[in-house]
């Protein structure tokens, strides 16, 4: 039996990704590094949408107190980094190895962006449904209750 892969596109990069039903943990990024950068750029909008408030500031204002007591001076802003003369961008290998598949067709070679084990060429585009437990099917009962059944009418 062939192995299936989920298609779906990177939440942060939007890259085309194949990833086989084995290692599809509900993945919504394409690697571990977009889901560290992800998360270290939701980080930094948390962090900037605390500032903006009085607690963020207040916070703040008292860490800064707290390190001019320690090292009685004000930290500053460095000289900018001076510009190289280089053709291409330091991401440009990174890009490089982000290449994926942009289009399944019969005779693509669709292979899982995690493990790269080869999947079969028909693909989902959703996840795999497992029933959850309000629909599967109760188990009958065939024990009769330990106690006498009583009778509401006389009882």
């Amino acid at each position: 039996m062939e192995i299936t892969a989920r298609l779906f596109n990177c939440a942060r990069c939007r890259c085309q990704v194949a990833i086989c039903s084995r290692c599809d943990r509900g993945n919504i990024y394409c690697s571990p590094r977009c889901s560290q950068r992800a998360r270290r750029e939701s980080q930094r909008a948390a962090g900037r949408r605390y500032q903006n408030t009085f607690q963020g500031r207040l916070a703040h204002a008292e860490r800064q107190r707290c390190y001019r007591a320690r090292r009685q001076e004000v930290t500053h802003q460095g000289s900018p980094a001076a510009a190289s003369d280089d053709s291409l961008s330091g991401d440009s290998e990174e890009s490089a190895g982000q290449a994926r598949p942009t289009a399944v067709d019969q005779g693509a070679d669709i292979r899982c962006c995690l493990c790269g084990c080869r999947c079969s060429a028909y693909v989902r585009w959703d996840f795999l449904r497992r029933r959850p437990p309000s629909e599967s099917k109760p188990i009958p009962d065939t024990h009769p209750p330990p106690w006498p059944a009583r009778s509401r009418l006389g009882a």
